[in-house]
């Protein structure tokens, strides 16, 4: 039986469709890839700064609550701290913290110059400790506590590493460096 016409022109039409489909797809599949790279890279740097931002919120919280330590002054940055590294839950990786901070804030919150002290991730001061608890005011006229933490994000994707790399063109490449900063006033001691 002979096709009827027309018909072989439209079987035609039909295959040349397929081929501009897989055109397309090819088109729009890096785009799509991109996409959801950069939704998922997004979404972890902003569970790892959730985290950081409740750490420092609870490091911050017990500074000012302990004041200068009364009789104990010796054991309020170790709580400090402490209390900043319980606060850095998952996703967060402890080893990752380059610095824990805790420092006397002016009034706008920035740290006076010679009062911060330096803390590693294990808790352990480094260098020289600027502001011993003993010599804090706490009280209506009294200090201001900040902490401060830095932590190195990883990116956990391709397109993080490759992102890392334009906004760090130093070694280490794929380290994108994150802060959070709480700055609060030192409560009277009971």
């Amino acid at each position: 039986m002979t096709p009827l016409p027309g018909r072989r022109d439209r079987l035609e039409g039909a295959r040349l469709e397929r081929g501009q489909s897989m055109v397309e797809f090819a088109l729009i599949l890096p785009a799509f890839i991109l996409v959801l790279l950069g939704l998922l890279e997004f979404g972890s740097a902003y569970d790892h700064r959730n985290a950081m931002a409740y750490a420092v919120r609870e490091g911050a919280r017990v500074g000012a609550s302990l004041g200068n330590g009364g009789t104990s002054s010796s054991t309020v940055d170790p709580t400090i701290v402490a209390a900043v590294r319980r606060g850095l839950t998952d996703p967060i990786l402890i080893e990752n913290i380059a610095s824990i901070e805790i420092y006397k804030a002016d009034s706008s919150g920035a740290p006076v110059t010679g009062k911060i002290n330096k803390f590693d991730h294990t808790g352990a001061p480094v260098g020289t400790q600027g502001w011993p608890a003993s010599s804090r005011v706490a009280g209506i006229n009294g200090d201001m506590l900040g902490v401060r933490v830095v932590y190195d994000f990883r990116p956990t994707t391709p397109l993080g590493s490759m992102l890392a790399l334009l906004i760090n063109p130093n070694p280490p490449y794929s380290i994108i460096k994150m802060t959070d900063v709480l700055v609060m006033k030192l409560e009277p001691t009971p």
